[in-house]
């Protein structure tokens, strides 16, 4: 079945991922600058039989904040890798940053919803029942549109908000910045609950293309105490250059 990719986006398995431990439940950035701390921190899911699995990898780029970013590599490929972001975490810092750009071009067909250069979950749930937010970089959608996707006979509820297209610029720093509580709580009507997921995938399978998409960061911020106006909020989605 072509949408039963995201059914393998648990971000609970039947025992549920290890907790974050000591200093590590405290985490709330990820400077993606040592393949072991990303073999340990993060889980890899999401291969299908006959599928190549997306390559998730460290390596050097020299104009990343820490010369050092996480690399997205798709050749016909899916999959993900998945983390936790406790409560105690999303709760005092709502507001996801990241920073990232794309490398190859994408060449996805306008039609295919299931394929992303690059995709970021956040939500909650369980096996039985999840609900995400994704945020993510694909190539015809508008900047900011949103659409509702449903799998697994509505047991796995997706809002898809496109924050990158066609039209980003090769090899360019993009930084953007979501109150990631907010938006669940305005497309689910509810806040998150518990232990909530934190994912990140680059699917090419269904269009056989190939992409590659460098992630300098991601990381939890607090709110800030002004709310943003409608315009302003469009606005952190618009295209800006980040010094390098």
């Amino acid at each position: 079945m072509k949408r039963a990719f995201l059914s393998l986006i648990l971000f609970f398995s039947a025992v549920a991922l290890p907790l974050l431990n000591g200093q590590e439940k405290a985490f709330r950035r990820y400077d993606f600058s040592d393949n072991k701390l990303l073999k340990k921190r993060w889980h890899w899911r999401g291969k299908q039989f006959g599928v190549p699995m997306t390559r998730f990898y460290v390596a050097k780029s020299e104009t990343a904040h820490d010369r050092q970013a996480l690399i997205l590599e798709t050749n016909s490929s899916s999959g993900v890798i998945i983390t936790q972001i406790p409560p105690e975490i999303w709760k005092k810092f709502p507001v996801m940053r990241w920073r990232w750009r794309i490398l190859k071009k994408v060449k996805f067909d306008k039609e295919e919803l299931d394929d992303q250069a690059a995709v970021i979950y956040f939500g909650d749930g369980t096996t039985l029942r999840q609900n995400m937010l994704a945020y993510s970089w694909e190539n015809f959608p508008d900047l900011g549109k949103v659409v509702k996707i449903q799998y697994g006979m509505g047991t796995r509820n997706v809002y898809r908000i496109c924050m990158r297209n066609r039209n980003a610029e090769l090899s360019r720093w993009y930084e953007e910045e979501r109150n990631v509580v907010e938006d669940f709580k305005k497309l689910f009507g509810r806040m998150p609950k518990g232990l909530c997921g934190l994912t990140i995938g680059a699917n090419s399978q269904y269009s056989k293309s190939k992409t590659l998409v460098e992630i300098d960061f991601i990381e939890f911020c607090e709110a800030k105490t002004r709310v943003p106006s409608p315009a302003e909020q469009s606005r952190m989605i618009a295209e800006r250059r980040v010094e390098k």
